[in-house]
């Protein structure tokens, strides 16, 4: 997992800062990404910190969370590999670390075909020269990218 940064529109109050703690958002509107796992990690976050704030739209669209966040309608805490410091429309968001603790951490896990065996496994689709849906059996390896 990517650690998490809290996406801000320019000029936003807490832009100030180079790190922001959890509990700073408890008067913010929340704009929550509700692709794979992200929702869950946030509730999470939240929950793990009792930090509630509102949450002003739910949304499958990493563009629109953009959107949203770049035009001031709500901040948004998402994985850094996701973020982008410009919408479509041109306008611009920041992000900060945020500071809470151990629900923030970063791990990670990879797809690879040569690794140590890890509980479970993945199928991953591959493309063939002829636009076949053939499976390629991955193991999953987990790292620990804190260090990175």
């Amino acid at each position: 997992m990517s650690p998490y940064r809290l996406w801000l529109p320019l000029g936003h109050r807490l832009t100030d800062a180079e790190s922001i703690a959890l509990d700073a958002l408890a008067g913010e509107q929340l704009i929550v990404l509700t692709v794979d796992e992200i929702e869950e990690s946030t509730r999470a976050m939240m929950a793990a910190l009792s930090v509630r704030p509102p949450i002003a739209f739910r949304t499958r669209s990493v563009e629109a969370v953009r959107s949203l966040v770049a035009t001031g309608a709500g901040v948004a805490l998402l994985p850094s590999l996701v973020y982008r410091p410009w919408s479509l429309e041109g306008d611009r968001i920041e992000i900060r670390d945020v500071s809470g603790g151990s629900a923030l951490g970063s791990g990670g896990a990879v797809l690879a075909p040569r690794c140590a065996p890890v509980r479970g496994g993945a199928q991953l689709p591959a493309i063939g020269p002829r636009g076949g849906d053939r499976r390629l059996s991955h193991r999953l390896c987990r790292y620990d990218l804190s260090a990175f």
